[in-house]
């Protein structure tokens, strides 16, 4: 009776979310989606009082999110930006933004060299939290490739181009060395981020992405998810890739429908008492610490709950994901763990609606690679409320920090004038334009 009940009040949060603001890629949209899909597991299987309370709570910070974005929207006269690309590519992007790919790339051909190749690195993958520690320098290098591309997508969509055509042919191609170097990996997380903020910049340089297509990306993305899910776990028993063919388990990985309730049952199946008073929290800023220069830096809260769970097994190889609740719990205790959490959930939320409103206001009084950088800045921020459901908060938050710093990195290198205006003197008007 339960499961139903709540299922009834998840369906009523669903549709306020839509009545209170048509678009499809406002936060609370992204937070609702977290609250379907991370947690069908509530209504299949029986789960704990506590649990159950949990995600009510859930749902009703859901509720209020729809009414503030609603509230917000309609104090600050936002109306629907305006889609048009203006204004020539200036040549120099493309060029920069190749240059700047050579970094990654490299970066990914090291990687594969110092974990004896490409089959060895395909091996290390499932574990890879284990197996690439204290390669995190060379893994945050990869990772550039990510906001170089989309930055790319972006320039594209709202800048004009003299052979459109064979620009978007060229892109395409740093879309598959992307995809390729994405893979290797292992991270669905990092792919599925990629296509969704495309999506979203898409949507706000563009044109709208109507809903029927978002549900049906969204669809795809998760059944990738799965597949891919199934695929790195069975890397790691492989002598070569050819055994891919006799892969062990389902074709589909689910278990991401139930990564919403999974370590609430785990504190709540056995009581937590090595609490951690805030320690886990302060981890998106002390992981960047080496720990040859603070060996017992603190642990993240995904850390703490696995060796929790697994106790002397614990290997070290993989790591639970929390959920800001239950990492709150680790920290706190129940009673107050459980308050603290929700509050730092409401707060994450209240911010997000500022920001999206914010982005609604400004997006068409800016210049267009202001425009760009106002975007993809939201493309990363978006879903954020959504992923702390189930997300360990230094993953988050730590992740967060990196995109954006990286992001940041390649909008200044477009902004920075290396050759001389002249030497484009002949290419078109765009180099003649004032400031993009």
């Amino acid at each position: 009776m339960i499961p139903l009940t709540l299922f009834i009040l998840l369906l009523c949060a669903l549709a306020l979310c839509f009545a209170s603001n048509r678009d499809i890629f406002s936060p609370g949209k992204f937070y609702h989606m977290s609250l379907t899909v991370y947690f069908v597991d509530i209504f299949l299987s029986k789960q704990n009082a506590y649990i159950y309370a949990i995600y009510l709570g859930y749902v009703l910070v859901g509720m209020g999110l729809s009414v503030l974005e609603a509230y917000t929207l309609s104090r600050s006269g936002a109306v629907p930006p305006l889609r048009k690309p203006s204004g020539m590519v200036p040549p120099r992007f493309v060029l920069v933004l190749w240059a700047l790919s050579i970094i990654p790339i490299l970066a990914q051909c090291y990687l594969i060299h110092i974990t004896g190749g490409l089959v060895a690195l395909a091996m290390t993958i499932a574990h890879r939290v284990g197996e690439w520690r204290g390669l995190g320098h060379i893994v945050m290098l990869v990772k550039l490739i990510a906001p170089i591309n989309l930055v790319y997508f972006a320039v594209g969509l709202a800048f004009t181009k003299r052979h459109a055509g064979i620009w978007w042919m060229v892109y395409l191609l740093h879309l598959l060395v992307f995809a390729v170097m994405a893979l290797l990996q292992g991270s669905r997380g990092f792919i599925l981020l990629q296509f969704v903020s495309m999506a979203i910049v898409y949507h706000y340089l563009r044109r709208p992405v109507k809903l029927r297509y978002a549900l049906a990306g969204g669809v795809a993305l998760l059944v990738i998810a799965g597949f891919l899910g199934t695929v790195r776990n069975n890397l790691t028993r492989l002598e070569n890739l050819h055994d891919l063919r006799e892969m062990q388990g389902d074709t589909l990985n689910l278990r991401m429908l139930s990564y919403g309730v999974n370590p609430l049952n785990v504190v709540f199946e056995r009581e937590f008492t090595d609490y951690q008073y805030g320690k886990t929290f302060l981890t998106p800023v002390t992981n960047f610490i080496p720990r040859r220069i603070w060996p017992d830096k603190f642990e993240s809260g995904g850390v703490v709950l696995t060796k929790f769970l697994r106790g002397r097994h614990y290997l070290g190889l993989s790591h639970m994901s929390t959920g800001i609740v239950t990492e709150s719990i680790l920290n706190f205790g129940r009673p107050l763990g459980i308050l603290w959490g929700f509050l730092l959930l409401t707060l994450v939320i209240v911010l997000l609606a500022v920001l999206y409103t914010k982005l609604r206001t400004t997006l068409d009084k800016s210049g267009r690679l202001s425009r760009v950088w106002i975007v993809l800045v939201y493309a990363y921020l978006a879903g954020i409320g959504g992923n702390l459901l189930f997300g360990e908060l230094q993953a988050q938050v730590g992740g967060l920090f990196i995109r954006l710093i990286l992001l940041s990195m390649v909008m200044l290198a477009l902004r920075v004038r290396i050759l001389p205006r002249w030497m484009f003197a002949r290419v078109g008007p765009s180099v003649h334009e004032g400031r993009p």
